[in-house]
């Protein structure tokens, strides 16, 4: 901050020329309403709007303005002065975000603008630090202020107020908004970053309580008038939380360790400070560890505006060990890390952004597709505690399942839920006995047709083969299950199945009954499926019991390489044939498959082949019958 200068303008002109200028703003806004808005109007109000962030910026640097300072106590003269500043900065304010709610670049370089010039100071009093030099951070306020108008449209606010219907997609913030918000200010500073996670799971845990409120004083009305309960509809609410999830989307690069956050590597919008601590005890038990407290953090208020400082004795957190002959309560050095400095804050105020966005209701299945993607590719690798999102997970599942969901979108959405769960339960260690049964759900012909084909057949191998200690009667099931999709499914989906039976039959011998069970005498070798393939619970299939006579029919295949596999299926050599690799039939499509076979035909043909694939036996001289009523009018040759 500097000292006035005498050649600035005086306060009385700052004061008109603020006056004009916010006058000239809400004669442009009177403007837009009556719809006699156009382009130079726009031009125009971007240059004052910039002019305006210019003045105040000059203000705030010459200590005359301090929107933190709101006191009607102080009846000094500059007390006054900055109390008419902050009445002005905030119309200043609400017209920006107007304009950010209209979709205005300008509007949004300019609110970005006023953050980066209007600081706070940081309280370190409070944590026993003195220090001559103020230190400033970025004020949560205005970046709140402007997370508001980024996720929530004008649309939202007034249907909340009149109660009314809209469409769902002019609810939606503009791509270009978000991605500009993103671009040049989010990714370029980290204390932006961890400051911006921090609003986002602010509004959505305000949404919620506003929520609960609205839920409480309905139900308490409804059972003074009618003693029934009912629910309370919050339109828009979904499109707030998509909005929401858009941009934590965006945010895939989010500090990981202390070399994220080193002032020389990291860039910072305000510097933090620098602080060292010459009263901490060496043989105090002041360290603490932040893994272990992760579950009592989760638990806290997370309103650490303040940014409470803490210390940190390098990466390791290892206290030296007093030297002999000096006494056990000597003092040493300390650096003390702000706590958008810590990485961990990072990575937990992520978590908490994405906790509390989820649970608000009726998130579009649009965007859970992106979402449940995302957490399982990068948030759940990053977060403190991402069993935490078992909840989500299991609920998407439950939904992706239910009725009221398309079947297209309710199987991508299980599978992307399944998936999510899978890495819960191989890297976290969670407990989730139904995820077999909810896998085996899945399995029906309409999911080889997927867009996500590809990830489902991936998640399916891997859980069954990763798992040495399945039950006989879980390998069982899928084994028959498999078979059933061979026979109704494309021939690219049977081979994939056929050899994932192939390598659970090899993997799992106990389940070799299936394929060398023979029928009884008195029924001439035939055998009774008593497979029920209708139940979900794998306890009741009975497939133990059964047998793959599908194998004999899949043999008859007419798709050369379905039958090939089909045939192999129970007769290798397991200690001379290997496994199966299920990446290669993962890839298979019908086009790959009709490439493979040109390309087979095509080499037949270079190397002076007869090709063993015949269509017909004999060569047809019309293209319909002789008995056919059309068969005289179109002949061959």
């Amino acid at each position: 901050m500097t000292a006035p200068d005498s050649s600035e303008p005086s306060a009385a002109q700052t004061a008109q020329e603020i006056k004009v200028l916010l006058q000239q703003l809400r004669k442009s806004s009177k403007q837009r309403q009556r719809g006699s808005y156009n382009n130079a109007s726009e031009r125009d109000d971007a240059l004052r709007l910039d002019k305006l962030r210019r003045i105040f910026a000059r203000l705030v640097d010459r200590n005359e303005l301090d929107i933190t300072y709101r006191s009607n106590s102080d009846q000094s003269a500059s007390a006054k002065w900055n109390q008419w500043l902050i009445t002005q900065h905030d119309v200043f304010v609400g017209h920006l975000v107007d304009g950010i709610i209209a979709g205005k670049a300008a509007s949004m370089r300019t609110f970005c603008g006023v953050i980066a010039t209007t600081p706070v100071n940081i309280n370190l009093q409070s944590n026993g630090d003195s220090t001559d030099e103020k230190q400033y951070m970025l004020s949560e306020q205005l970046l709140n202020k402007l997370l508001s108008a980024l996720v929530k449209s004008k649309q939202y606010f007034d249907l909340s107020k009149s109660g009314e219907d809209s469409s769902g997609d002019s609810l939606v913030s503009e791509e270009s908004m978000l991605t500009l918000f993103e671009s040049e200010f989010l990714r370029q500073y980290r204390d932006a970053q961890y400051f911006a996670m921090k609003g986002i799971n602010k509004i959505a845990m305000d949404l919620r309580a506003s929520m609960d409120g609205d839920a409480k004083r309905s139900k308490g009305k409804d059972l003074d008038e009618s003693g029934e309960d009912s629910e309370v509809d919050h339109k828009g609410m979904g499109i707030v939380a998509e909005n929401m999830c858009r941009l934590l989307i965006l945010l895939d690069y989010v500090a990981r360790t202390a070399s994220d956050l080193n002032p020389g590597d990291a860039k910072y919008l305000f510097d933090p400070p620098q602080l060292m601590d010459n009263d901490t005890e060496e043989d105090g038990d002041g360290d603490r560890d932040e893994e272990d407290n992760s579950e009592a953090d989760d638990t806290e208020s997370d309103s650490d505006s303040d940014e409470s400082v803490e210390e940190s004795e390098g990466a390791g957190r290892k206290r030296a060990a007093p030297s002999k002959g000096k006494s056990s309560t000597k003092r040493s050095k300390k650096t003390k890390l702000i706590t958008w400095q810590q990485s961990y804050k990072h990575r937990f105020a992520l978590q908490q952004a994405w906790l509390s966005t989820l649970r608000l209701p009726d998130i579009p299945t649009r965007t859970q597709k992106h979402v449940l993607q995302h957490l399982s590719n990068y948030v759940l690798g990053v977060c403190p505690s991402p069993l935490r999102f078992a909840e989500y997970f299991t609920r998407s599942f439950q939904v992706g399942t239910s009725k009221t969901v398309t079947k297209g979108s309710s199987s991508l959405i299980s599978i992307l839920a399944l998936d999510g769960l899978f890495i819960l339960m191989l890297d976290h260690q969670l407990e989730y006995p139904e995820f077999y049964s909810s896998l085996y759900q899945l399995l029906h012909p309409r999911i080889l047709y997927t867009k996500q084909r590809a990830r489902f057949l991936q998640l399916l191998s891997k859980s069954l083969m990763a798992n040495s200690m399945l039950p006989a009667y879980v390998v069982a099931s899928y084994c028959k299950k498999l078979c059933r999709l061979a026979l109704s499914g494309p021939p690219s989906g049977g081979l994939f199945a056929l050899a994932l039976v192939s390598n659970l039959l090899r993997k799992h011998g106990e389940c070799a009954c299936l394929i060398h069970r023979e029928g009884k005498r008195e029924d001439v070798g035939l055998i009774e499926d008593v497979f029920v393939e209708e139940v979900d619970d794998l306890t009741q299939t009975r497939a133990l019991e059964s047998s793959l006579w599908e194998l004999t029919a899949l043999e008859k295949h007419y798709h050369h390489a379905v039958a090939t596999v089909a045939k192999a299926v129970g007769t290798e050599d397991d200690k001379t044939t290997p496994m199966y690799d299920m990446e290669d039939f993962m890839a298979h499509t019908y086009k790959s498959l009709f490439e493979q076979e040109k390309k087979r035909l095509s080499d037949a043909k270079a190397n002076k082949k007869k090709a063993r694939v015949s269509l017909t036996f004999t060569e047809p001289d019309a293209l319909f019958t002789k008995d056919d009523v059309f068969g005289d009018f179109i002949k061959c040759g």
